[in-house]
């Protein structure tokens, strides 16, 4: 979510999200990976174990909205069970110098790095403007690097970072007022 002031990123799975800015990752968040320390924690707590980097030699995140099979501990909270439905929440303030966003999935870390992957779609605008397209070129990347079939990427374009404040507003109350209606 994008506010006038604030980017907030909500992170829950194995999923990854950086901000570029001025031609860096500022920012990433962590994949809910079971080999994670605090995370392993949570599994053996709740009676699992971490078998070949995946909870009880299956499950290769931690933390996920589903896997509701992974969920059936009784005498744990949902924050306490095998695998967490509980996002990470982080606040960063925005800057001038922010370019761009990038959503991905793990099959597209598993191919490429935080640094690696800003420095290629920072090149790629510079020449295209199509988000497609270079979404396109990181799968094919990717592909080429690893031949794995489970990429997925999106791409926030610099306008939609630098939105003006009146748009955010107006954006905004339009969010609040469906989340109203679909909460009553």
């Amino acid at each position: 979510m994008i506010s006038p002031r604030n980017i907030y990123f909500i992170n829950c799975g194995d999923s990854r999200t950086f901000l570029c800015r001025d031609g860096q990752v500022v920012f990433y968040t962590e994949d809910h990976k079971p080999v994670n320390p605090r995370e392993k924690e949570r599994i053996q707590n709740a009676g699992g174990s971490v078998t070949l980097q995946r909870i009880n030699g299956s499950l290769a995140v931690s933390r996920a909205l589903g896997d509701f099979n992974f969920k059936e501990v009784e005498w744990r909270t949902q924050t306490e069970q095998l695998v967490s439905p509980e996002p990470e929440v982080y606040e960063l303030e925005r800057s001038p110098e922010d370019e761009f966003l990038v959503v991905a999935c793990d099959g597209v870390w598993d191919a490429i790095g935080n640094e690696e992957l800003c420095a290629f779609v920072r090149n790629r605008l510079q020449v295209c403007d199509d988000l497609r397209e270079i979404c396109t070129q990181v799968i094919d990347l990717c592909l080429y690097k690893v031949g794995n079939s489970s990429e997925r990427i999106q791409l926030a374009w610099p306008q939609a970072i630098r939105l003006s404040s009146n748009e955010i507003e107006l954006k905004l109350l339009k969010l609040f007022s469906v989340i109203e209606i679909k909460i009553k």
